[in-house]
């Protein structure tokens, strides 16, 4: 049985006026394109078939009848994807083509049925099977998209690509119409991910995650695509919060001991991935990365990453950075405390890792292990800090070489240029003038740490209450 709906691109059981519209559209593109003669049969159909549904007792029956005929239709093809979830994929297509016989016009079934040549690795057949979805020319975006998957798996990129944008210019098609559209959003992300338009694909998760802050495959894809960029940290963040909604979700975990590997975080992406594949087992390429990251244990032991992820602080200390690296994020932080300190980017901000310069001062903890001081939680200090004020004295100071001492209450000696002096102060500068001031700590021509007065301005004394003015004596009674 024809399904008039179909024929005309509409909805089962649309109102007229929607049919009406489908098909004056449909009549004048036949009577413009090519010949006319050529598309009389066409015409004859399409006139047919908008009589039936015009006619009010007509549209009754026929509808009636369509209706069953969809319910039988329908019992098949659920038999079909029973099987097809079995495993059992031959009978499964065998189903989908007798349901493509009764309807051919279903774009379900071709979904189903290129799904079930993909299953049972006839691929040449699904594409066939998707291509003739697409003559439907209804849901045309995920018919790429499939098409895509497939060329992709075959390593031809140049057609892949094709079909996914293709597929992502559809689905953003469906988004203009209906911004809501909660599946176009899903297989946009996923497709812009196939493409490997990441930043594109983040755009559409963050929109998704927003909207639905508790879907775990939404936090799990937004990590996936993290990690392609690199974010790690913001890649651990939401692999967790995928595993906090579905605890054991194998690829969060298989994502997150990525990540963790990444950062060279051994231990932990071993278990991570052995978590992956108590889940799903059948991960070969899994197996062969733990074996990988097992060897690499062996010749390194702990690396710093770990001990940074790990440890806690031995120590807490103040410092400079005596070199840095930032293309091989490694370097040497020195203190008074420690001569050299081991200094890893991953113990760093995100926003100083690329920034941090030689003679930079910073806090730092500090964990001893086998290879040496290894600092941790590096915390960059950027001039004076709040509570740092100092009172001292001028102690001495050599104009022409426009440097000086500042002596402290605890007899320390520390080092001024006059470039750190306040105008006032620079006017009348001498020895044992009271000053305010903060450190901030420099590297000095051996590298070794120095600390250095900055900020330095005259200490301003209060002002004593003055005493009350003596009222003048008055003259009393003469005494007697």
């Amino acid at each position: 049985m024809q399904n008039y709906y179909q024929l005309f691109g509409v909805p089962d059981f649309a109102p007229i006026e929607e049919i009406q519209k489908a098909f004056n559209k449909m009549y004048a593109d036949l009577f413009t394109a090519g010949s006319p003669l050529a598309n009389l049969p066409r015409l004859k159909e399409l006139k047919d078939a908008f009589d039936t549904l015009l006619d009010p007792e007509r549209r009754a029956d026929y509808d009636a009848r369509l209706r069953a005929f969809l319910h039988d239709l329908e019992a098949q093809y659920g038999v079909a994807v029973d099987l097809l979830a079995a495993g059992r994929y031959d009978e499964a297509i065998a189903r989908l083509k007798e349901c493509l016989k009764v309807n051919p016009r279903e774009p379900d079934f071709y979904e189903t049925l290129g799904l079930a040549y993909q299953l049972s690795d006839r691929q040449d057949e699904a594409i066939k099977c998707f291509q003739q979805g697409l003559q439907l020319n209804v849901r045309n975006a995920v018919f790429h998209r499939y098409l895509g998957d497939i060329y992709r798996a075959r390593h031809d990129d140049d057609k892949a690509d094709t079909h996914y944008l293709d597929a992502a210019e559809g689905f953003k098609e469906i988004l203009k119409v209906d911004p809501k559209n909660l599946q176009a959003q899903e297989l946009l992300a996923d497709t812009y991910a196939k493409m490997r338009w990441y930043d594109e694909a983040l755009e559409v998760y963050e929109r998704l995650v927003a909207q639905h802050p508790f879907r775990a495959d939404y936090h799990r894809d937004m990590g996936g695509v993290l990690y392609e960029l690199d974010r790690l940290d913001e890649a651990e963040i939401h692999l967790l919060e995928a595993l906090r909604n579905s605890p054991g979700e194998s690829s969060a975990l298989l994502y997150l001991g990525l990540v963790y590997f990444k950062r060279r975080l051994l231990t932990l992406a071993v278990q991570t991935l052995e978590e992956s594949l108590k889940s799903r087992p059948d991960q070969p390429e899994v197996i062969k990365l733990v074996q990988k990251i097992r060897e690499i244990q062996k010749e390194v032991g702990r690396t710093v990453e770990e001990i940074i992820y790990e440890a806690t602080p031995d120590a807490v200390v103040e410092g400079v950075v005596k070199w840095y690296n930032p293309e091989t994020g490694v370097g040497v932080l020195t203190c008074p405390e420690y001569a050299e300190v081991l200094l890893h980017y991953s113990a760093l901000k995100p926003e100083d890792q690329e920034t941090l310069a030689k003679g930079d001062a910073v806090r730092f903890g500090v964990v001893k292990d086998q290879v040496g001081p290894v600092a941790v939680q590096i915390e960059r200090l950027d001039g004076a800090r709040e509570g740092d004020t100092l009172p001292g004295v001028i102690d001495r100071f050599d104009a022409r070489r426009k440097i000086g001492v500042i002596r402290t209450a605890t007899d320390r000696e520390i080092v001024f240029p006059f470039s750190a002096l306040s105008q006032d102060l620079l006017e009348k500068l001498e020895p044992g003038l009271e000053v305010l001031f903060e450190t901030k700590t420099i590297l000095g021509i051996s590298d070794e740490p120095i600390e250095q007065a900055i900020n330095v301005r005259p200490r301003k004394k209060k002002a004593g209450k003055k005493p009350p003015a003596t009222p003048p004596a008055t003259e009393g009674p003469a005494r007697p």
